[in-house]
């Protein structure tokens, strides 16, 4: 038969054999449970098959069952190149055992490779009925820069996206209590959490129609790898993350800081405040209330703001501009109301401002 060659990004061929042939595939993702081979058409769900890897200058090779296939119309619905996943079987030779340890290998170096690139700074709640599943993909996702929030259930899940809106939910179908599917329907029903986006894990290939039908943004298929993961979560983030609507921009040599605060918190605006200047800024609202700063320095919440307000009062240079992108609201453990802290740094101005008067005169 025709063999086709591809490369793994780590240098790695891996050859499949199933049905007396053999032929070199491509390698899309790896575990330590399995891989996702590069295989059009996909072979039948529960074939026995063998991979020899070709690793270090070693041909190391172990049977595997293909658990999932992905054909060619469902792998361009998702972007994607048609292929299997197979599981590994429990091994039961040295041979099987150094295979695994390969892998092992594998994983190590591309992890270190993925946590040297930029972190993505993404909050994400992942939830499977497994706990060393739920392990796993923690840490791989704090690994890649990711603060991870988990659960065990469906219900769990929606408690942890109540606490701190997350970028992105990861769910499996199958949860308890509420399953994947309903967990997407609770929180299309609350408006702060409708537009963070959900990707469905699965092993049933069926599920891939029905989880896009019912709203997730993504679907990855079980077996995957931490590389996959984080690629995934890091898309549908950025997505949408550039549907963030820009409801309010201006100069603030026009419109004063105050003011804009003052009518967001009127308005019970929730968003981001982006200021620009001499160092770039930013100022979170949610529902009216500050529960976020930024600047280059310092981390109190308070004093961050009143710095703000400071620099932009006795700014000589033209002050900058301003943007408020619109987003969901947040839960914070802190959130400060504007006209609390306004008043706040309007006496403190007024008493600082006396005590230069009356050094001024003594």
């Amino acid at each position: 038969m025709r063999r086709r060659t591809d490369r793994y990004a780590m240098d790695v061929t891996v050859e499949l054999f199933a049905s007396g042939e053999s032929r070199r595939v491509g390698v899309a993702d790896v575990s330590r449970t399995g891989m996702f081979l590069r295989v059009s058409p996909p072979l039948p769900v529960g074939e026995p098959i063998h991979v020899a890897m070709f690793f270090e200058g070693r041909q190391l090779a172990t049977p595997a069952t293909v658990v999932h296939g992905l054909a060619d119309d469902d792998a361009r619905a998702l972007g994607r190149r048609p292929g299997i996943g197979i599981a590994f079987d429990r091994p039961t030779r040295h041979a099987d055992t150094m295979f695994l340890r390969a892998v092992e290998q594998l994983l190590a170096r591309r992890e270190r490779e993925t946590t040297s690139a930029a972190a993505p700074n993404l909050h994400v709640v992942i939830a499977d009925p497994s706990t060393r599943m739920l392990e796993r993909l923690s840490t791989e996702l704090a690994a890649a820069g990711c603060s991870v929030a988990t659960a065990t259930n469906g219900l769990e899940a929606i408690g942890a996206c109540m606490r701190e809106i997350p970028d992105v939910i990861v769910v499996d179908r199958a949860l308890p209590v509420f399953d994947g599917f309903q967990v997407i329907r609770e929180l299309a029903q609350r408006s702060e959490l409708r537009d963070v986006p959900v990707i469905v894990m699965s092993q049933d290939a069926n599920d891939l129609d029905k989880a896009f039908d019912r709203g997730a943004k993504d679907v990855l298929h079980k077996p995957f790898g931490a590389v996959e993961l984080v690629s995934r979560c890091c898309r549908v983030a950025r997505v949408a993350r550039d549907h963030e609507r820009v409801a309010l921009r201006g100069d603030l040599a026009e419109v004063g800081l105050p003011a804009i605060l003052v009518m967001l918190e009127q308005e019970r605006k929730s968003g981001r405040l982006e200021l620009t200047g001499d160092d770039a800024a930013w100022i979170e609202l949610s529902n009216g209330a500050i529960v976020g700063a930024g600047l280059a320095h310092g981390t109190d919440l308070r004093a961050i703001v009143f710095a703000l307000l400071d620099r932009r009062a006795g700014a000589s240079e033209p002050p900058g501009e301003f943007r408020f992108i619109a987003t969901p609201p947040v839960r914070r453990s802190i959130a400060m109301p504007v006209t609390y802290l306004l008043m706040e740094h309007a006496r403190i101005t007024d008493e600082r401002d006396a005590r230069r008067a009356h050094r001024a005169t003594a």
